[in-house]
């Protein structure tokens, strides 16, 4: 029989048995009995060798895919850490450095090669303090840290987020920090810081901040038991530059007058803007020595005119001062203190300083309940009026009556006092409709008694001659009363001219045109009485008492209402004299040709229903 060649595996195997064994299986049928176990052992090497190459294959391939996945991994850590703060710290609780994440471009580390050092190696004494401090915080309350510190070379700033790591390394426990460089968000807060707390113009620190550090001073002032002082200031006549030469002038003058103001500054000392034309100024530790020579020396100051642009401008100030803390409980009655001593100043002729004293309050209270019972008075109709006789020197006959407004509030208030009031309230305008209102009621009662009145005089206020509804107002109330015109005479003073004198020409000028009589009242006393006599064509003119008390008395006074006379008589104008309080006084206007007198000498003021029984003399 052909020897067959079996698989190496099964030769040997079949060397190991007997030879009569081996005499068996020479069979033709023991020969394919081993064919078929031979091609087993073949089929399983090929089996295991395609076994062996797939493992070798996928080893291959999974060595390519995690080298893969690891530069994957180390590109994703890259950008993770490019995206993060400028560095990133892990330290332990000695502060050493385990591990550290510092970009190419940040500028508080120089090195990268920190690993293994503590904070006192790596940076200055002072932020190491501060980054061992931050570190203890955190460890000890086991919470999120955040703080800042600054870069004292170059004054950058820097934000340090501290973070405990939830296991320990090395037996130690560790935290992770990440810093930030924050300088430029910190330069945009501190710009818009400075925005929100100082005025736009002068660059001083604006009201909202001073009355923070009013607030603070106080406390200061409280605990510490001294004394400190607030100046308030207002710029007289600021509103005259603002008018007249506009805004752009009036904000120049603001910053000139700024910069004068805080080359006086001294050490502690603030100054701010508290709106408009005013200005505070906090001292802290002052006596009141100190704040009047700090007062003085501001107004000094205002000596030098401001030049502004192709103007020179004299300028003065009004100072009120206010100690605290005293008996002061709060900031805002502090504030208020010192602007009733200004106030004061103001009303004292201006150019000074007040300080604030028991008394000022007590006034400033009273002008409180004037204003609190004026409008009262309004809304409940608490005036009256009294008329006084108008004589006519030609015949002694009445001639007409002045209406004067009159209110009794526990006890006659002057309108010298509540019309001002009036006007600074803005009540003027419902007081002045009353009056006229009033005037037609009594002109329709004397028409009813038969009682001849030939006119009747109203004063008109500086405000209401400002105001461009005046001659609307005045139609619409003698039309509703049915009053004819002529039989009204509305006296306009030569301080109300000179306070508008555009809109008050035109409102002269149209009372006149609907039959309106209008006098110019107190004459003599203005500044320019000649000049408004030709600019301004008033129907007749009145003398100022002050003149008339010096007839007998005063030989000026005598010669100037002798030339009032004259120059009126020669612009066609009539002439009244008011103040008549004496024989000597009628007798001298008479003789001097004037045509008109009013005054205690030929009556006092009376109630409208009274006119009817008035007989001169």
């Amino acid at each position: 029989m052909e020897s067959i060649k079996f698989h190496k595996l099964l030769q040997r195997q079949l060397k190991k048995v007997s030879p009569q064994t081996l005499e068996l299986l020479e069979s033709d049928d023991a020969q394919k009995l081993l064919s078929l176990i031979s091609s087993a052992y073949e089929d399983f090497d090929e089996d295991n060798y395609l076994l062996e190459r797939s493992l070798e294959i996928s080893f291959n391939e999974l060595k390519l895919y995690q080298l893969e996945q690891k530069n994957s991994y180390e590109s994703h850590l890259n950008a993770m850490v490019s995206a993060m703060p400028d560095m990133m710290f892990l330290n332990n609780s000695d502060g050493k450095f385990l591990e550290a994440f510092v970009k190419e471009n940040q500028d508080l580390i120089t090195s990268q090669e920190i690993v293994g050092k503590f904070y006192k190696d790596v940076f200055p004494n002072y932020i190491s303090e501060f980054f061992s401090k931050n570190l203890e915080k955190t460890l000890k309350h086991k919470t999120l840290h955040v703080a800042e510190f600054m870069m004292r070379d170059d004054n950058r700033y820097y934000e340090a987020r501290f973070m405990v790591l939830n296991h320990k390394i090395d037996g130690k426990e560790s935290v992770i920090t990440l810093v930030r460089n924050i300088t430029k968000a910190k330069r945009i807060q501190e710009k818009l810081h400075f925005i929100a707390t100082h005025d736009d113009l002068t660059k001083l620190p604006n009201r909202f901040y001073f009355e923070k550090k009013l607030k603070k001073s106080l406390k200061v002032a409280k605990r510490e038991q001294h004394e400190g002082g607030l100046l308030f200031l207002d710029i007289d006549n600021f509103k005259v530059v603002n008018d007249n030469l506009g805004h752009n002038i009036g904000d120049y003058l603001l910053i000139a007058i700024t910069n004068r103001l805080k080359e006086l500054l001294g050490k502690n000392e603030f100054l701010a803007r508290f709106g408009g034309d005013e200005f505070v100024l906090i001292v802290p530790k002052a006596t009141d020595e100190k704040l009047k020579l700090i007062a003085f020396t501001i107004l000094q100051q205002f000596i030098k005119p401001f030049q502004i642009e192709k103007y020179l401008l004299e300028m003065t100030t009004s100072i009120g001062i206010c100690t605290f803390p005293n008996s002061i409980s709060s900031y805002t009655q502090l504030l208020k203190q010192a602007d009733i001593a200004m106030y004061h100043a103001k009303n004292m002729g201006k150019n000074r300083y007040a300080f604030f004293t028991k008394a000022l309050a007590e006034k400033s209270y009273d002008e409180f309940m004037l204003e609190v019972n004026l409008k009262k008075a309004i809304n409940n109709n608490a005036f009256y009026l009294v008329y006084q006789p108008q004589i006519s020197l030609d015949n002694n006959s009445l001639i007409g009556v002045e209406a004067l407004i009159r209110w009794d509030n526990n006890g006659l208030v002057p309108p010298s006092k509540f019309i001002p009031l009036a006007e600074q309230c803005g009540y003027i305008e419902q007081v002045s409709d009353w009056v006229i209102e009033e005037v037609c009621r009594q002109i329709n009662l004397w028409k009813q008694e038969d009682v001849k009145v030939p006119r009747v005089s109203i004063n008109l206020s500086r405000r209401e001659l400002s105001k461009t509804n005046l001659l609307q107002r005045i139609v619409q109330i003698t039309k509703q009363y049915k009053v004819e015109s002529t039989l009204l005479e509305f006296e306009v003073t030569e301080t109300a001219i000179m306070s508008n004198r555009e809109i008050t020409f035109k409102n002269i000028t149209a009372l006149q045109t609907h039959g309106f009589l209008v006098s110019i009242d107190d004459f003599g006393t203005g500044y320019s009485s000649l000049s408004n006599l030709t600019e301004f064509f008033f129907d007749k003119l009145k003398i100022d008492k002050s003149f008339i008390f010096g007839i007998g008395k005063i030989k000026e006074s005598e010669l100037i209402i002798k030339a009032t006379i004259a120059i009126a008589q020669s612009l066609n104008l009539k002439v009244i004299a008011e103040g008549v309080e004496t024989k000597e006084h009628f007798h001298f206007l008479k003789k001097n040709n004037c045509d008109e007198v009013q005054g205690y000498f030929c009556a006092r003021p009376i109630r409208g229903s009274e006119i009817k029984a008035f007989h001169f003399p």
